[in-house]
């Protein structure tokens, strides 16, 4: 009874006082931006794995996870851009209060590459009665970054002479800083992405800060269940705002397995040369049975001159273990 009710007073505390400590921690992020590197922000976070987006989700799940990611643009266009991602992440003992994870990704775009390895470690504090989620997460990550430029295919005769007909590659590395709430079926996200100003010989000194942020609702009903979401990027080195609009209907199947629905809607805030605004749609289908995930995201892009009509395509795969029980019924897949 004296349990519950210090459980009781100090989760009261905490929601008193959550708005006043995100207002902080928004005030507290640095205004000044540059460019966007690291592992880029597509929309495999849908995919059941928000841990790509966010530190502090590392061990808020349930359960260990693997996940798999493939990404390739454009496949009527040589040399198109393509993204492979692996992510792992558990919790840490019997309590999951503390997660770490790891990220490798491979990203290339014609001549430039980028590889790299991300590893995070996270703090959670549990304030739920048992009955529902009530769950504040803090989280660290560190990221070892490899960019490279091929020029040994270059015609000497055809470029500027300055350019090497070499492999020029360089290194930096750089810390990302996170914070989650979740409250039964909501959540909140806020990452702070490349805090560093980093420093490499490819791209000098430049400030790669990327704020994002993402919030969203997760309806539980017997069998169907709709969760809408909005993500929000704010890229400083360009001053560039970029928005999902998100929103999924799961079908729970036999045996805790679950079907999913989905579709986002991206719009990049910035003009471009043309005056027009890059705006994509994305549906997403997906499954979970048993320990295993497998979902598939198409991209087609709403802009008047693409560069291709082929799209971007997207496959995960994923496999959970070292699952803890299911104590909390009421809470969005993430935690599950």
């Amino acid at each position: 009874m004296l349990l519950s009710k210090v459980i009781f007073l100090n989760s009261t505390f905490f929601m008193k006082h959550f708005l006043l400590l995100l207002i902080i921690f928004i005030f507290m992020l640095p205004v000044s931006l540059k460019a966007q590197v690291g592992i880029p922000i597509y929309h495999d976070y849908l995919s059941d794995n928000l841990y790509l987006l966010h530190p502090s989700m590392a061990g808020a799940s349930s359960c260990a996870k693997v996940r798999l990611t493939h990404r390739m643009q454009w496949f009527d266009v040589t040399d198109a851009p393509a993204l492979q991602t692996f992510s792992f992440q558990t919790h840490l003992g019997q309590e999951g209060n503390n997660g770490i994870g790891a990220i490798i990704f491979n990203d290339r775009n014609g001549y430039h590459s980028q590889k790299g390895i991300q590893l995070a470690f996270a703090h959670h504090l549990n304030f739920g009665n048992g009955a529902y989620v009530n769950k504040l997460s803090f989280g660290i990550a560190g990221t070892l970054v490899q960019n490279q430029f091929d020029a040994t295919s270059f015609d000497p005769s055809q470029v500027d002479p300055a350019i090497a007909g070499i492999v020029q590659s360089s290194m930096y590395y750089n810390i990302d800083f996170g914070l989650s709430y979740h409250f039964k079926g909501f959540f909140f996200n806020a990452t702070l992405k490349n805090a560093l100003l980093s420093s490499n010989s490819t791209f000098g000194n430049v400030n790669l800060r990327n704020y994002v942020i993402s919030t969203g609702v997760y309806t539980n009903g017997k069998r169907f269940h709709i969760e809408p979401s909005v993500l929000i990027q704010y890229k400083e080195f360009a001053d560039d705002i970029i928005s999902d609009f998100n929103l999924k209907l799961y079908r729970r199947l036999a045996n805790d397995n679950m079907l999913y629905l989905g579709a986002s809607f991206r719009r990049d805030w910035q003009e471009d040369i043309n005056q027009n605004f890059y705006q994509t749609l994305s549906p997403i289908v997906g499954m979970n049975f048993g320990k295993l995930t497998v979902a598939y995201t198409y991209t087609y892009e709403m802009t008047p001159t693409p560069i291709s009509t082929s799209g971007f395509h997207q496959i995960t795969l994923g496999y959970n273990f070292n699952c803890l029980p299911h104590l909390v019924k009421l809470s969005c897949p993430e935690i599950f």
